[in-house]
Formats: structure tokens, C-alpha cells, sequence
């Protein structure tokens, strides 16, 4: 495991904390959305077949959840790299293909060049400067062998359905923080024009529905607990930005989460697949 304090300090623009109570809510997160988006798979497209000596990037980690989960799935020969800023989610014991790494996906290792037959990377809307997922994404063509594929899950949180008044406040609040850190709320909607202006082909881009809220039964819960624990977690950077009050701000996220479990509401999320020309 790298351990390099210098790149951590320098990469991290996450607005949501590096605390047991993110950990557990990115591991909720995982599960969620590996059912929901991905229809209980890791990959989600079923084309992609790793095998004996094929390599993987895990970016954004956390956890590391979902190697964790990959490294089940499996041959121990395939290994396993998962990345990321900060390394206070990284499990404590795993399976020895898979390698952590203290890194951002805007500044990957010089030798990962033409390593990875495949990389996934999800949710970091709340991570990655607007300005820096061209970047991001360059990385991961410079990274991927030619006709290495790409799977990237992204949420937008613009247009819940249906609208209560506080989801509306909380939303409007959420907005302002992403503004005021140079993040870009509706990157879910641009990964297929970034892909293609990055060099990708075989673009694909499927929108998904994501069920928030008791009265959609234990899915709904799991959608409550992902986003509303977010919610919850970036309330310091919320008060910070001069947006709202903590009590305000408390208040409202509580209000929210009963009107999702009285109405039920859905958000939208894109999962973008691409691939690295063979030439």
C-alpha cells in the first residue's frame, strides 16, 4: 500500500468526509448500487470476460468494496489494483492480488501505461474538479491496453421525481456547494461526450432510475441510507460554504428523508461504458 501524504493532500477535493461513518455508508453505497444500476453484477457489461493474467483498476475505491468483491469472482491470478486519495477506507486484510494504492485518478503511476484490461470508477461527482475530468479520463486511456474497456456510474441529483419542498431546498443548498468547489453536478449527463472527446469508441451510455425511500421496501432503504447518509456527511462543507446553518441544514435532511420514505423518490444515474481502440 502506498502511502505517499504529499498526493493525498494535493488530490483531495472530497467534499464528504474519511470517517467510520462514511465507511459504512460507502460500503451500503456498493451494494446498492451494484443491484441497482448493475443488476447484481460487477461488471455490467457481460461481454468482458477477465481471465488468467488480465489486470484491473479499481479508482476511487474507498473501501474497496467492490475489489474486494471482484476478487471472489474471479481466478487469483487477475489482479487487482484499487486506488485512491486517501487511504483511511482501505480495508485492513485482503487477498493478496489485490494491491492498494495511494493515488488519483488525475495522476496515476508513469508505468501503469497499457496495464489495465479493464477500469470501473463510481460516484465521483462529489470528488473530481469539473475541470479535471477531462483529465481523468485521459488517465484512464493512457492506462487501459488498446480494446480495454471502460465503466464509469455517475449520479444526477438535479431532477429527484417527485420534488417535495425540502428535497427542492436541499437540492438547491447541494448545488451551491458543488459551485463554490468547482465540482460539476451534471457530469453524469456529459461522460459519453467526454468519453468520445478523450479517444473512446463504442461509447454507451444507459440511463438508470435509483428507488429511494422505505416505501420501495429494503432497496428503497439501502437508496436512503447511500444518499441520505451523503447527505448527512456533507454537512460541515454545507455550514462551511455559507449556504446554511448546521441547524437549518440538519433540520432539512431529516424532512427529506421522511418525505422519501412517505412519497418515495427517484433519482437518475448514467453508467457510461467505453473502450480504448485495438489501434
Amino acid at each position: 500500500m502506498a502511502t505517499n501524504d504529499s498526493a493525498y493532500e494535493a488530490g483531495d477535493n472530497y467534499i464528504l468526509p474519511h470517517d467510520e461513518s462514511e465507511l459504512h455508508r460507502l460500503n451500503v453505497q456498493h451494494k446498492y448500487l451494484t443491484r441497482v444500476i448493475c443488476g447484481q453484477r460487477l461488471i455490467y457489461d457481460k461481454t468482458i470476460v477477465l481471465d488468467k493474467g488480465s489486470c484491473v483498476l479499481d479508482s476511487g475505491t474507498g473501501t474497496g468494496a467492490w475489489a474486494l468483491d471482484l476478487a471472489n469472482e474471479v481466478p487469483d491470478t487477475v489482479a487487482i489494483h484499487a486506488a485512491d486519495v486517501s487511504p483511511a477506507n482501505f480495508p485492513s486484510s485482503y487477498p493478496p492480488n489485490i494491491h492498494f494504492t495511494l493515488a488519483s485518478i488525475t495522476s496515476l503511476p508513469e508505468d501503469w501505461s497499457n496495464k489495465f484490461d479493464f477500469i470501473t470508477q463510481r460516484f465521483l461527482f462529489g470528488a473530481l474538479l469539473a475541470k479535471e475530468w477531462p483529465v481523468a479520463l485521459s488517465e484512464m486511456y493512457r492506462t487501459l491496453k488498446p480494446g480495454g474497456a471502460v465503466q464509469l456510474i455517475e449520479m444526477d441529483a438535479r431532477n429527484p421525481v417527485p420534488e417535495t419542498p425540502a428535497t427542492a431546498r436541499v437540492r438547491d443548498i447541494v448545488g451551491g456547494v458543488y459551485d463554490a468547489h468547482g465540482l460539476n453536478s451534471g457530469i453524469a449527463e456529459d461522460l459519453a461526450g467526454l468519453l468520445k472527446s478523450a479517444g473512446f469508441v463504442d461509447v454507451l451510455s444507459e440511463k438508470k432510475q435509483m428507488p429511494v425511500g422505505r416505501m420501495f421496501g429494503e432497496i428503497g432503504m439501502q437508496g436512503s441510507l447511500s444518499i441520505g447518509g451523503a447527505l448527512r456527511n456533507m454537512g460541515s462543507f454545507v455550514v462551511k460554504s455559507g449556504l446554511s446553518t448546521e441547524e437549518e441544514y440538519t433540520g432539512l435532511v431529516e424532512k427529506v428523508k421522511e418525505d422519501w420514505d412517505t412519497h418515495g423518490v427517484q433519482f437518475s444515474c448514467r453508467i457510461a461504458m467505453a473502450r480504448k481502440p485495438l489501434n
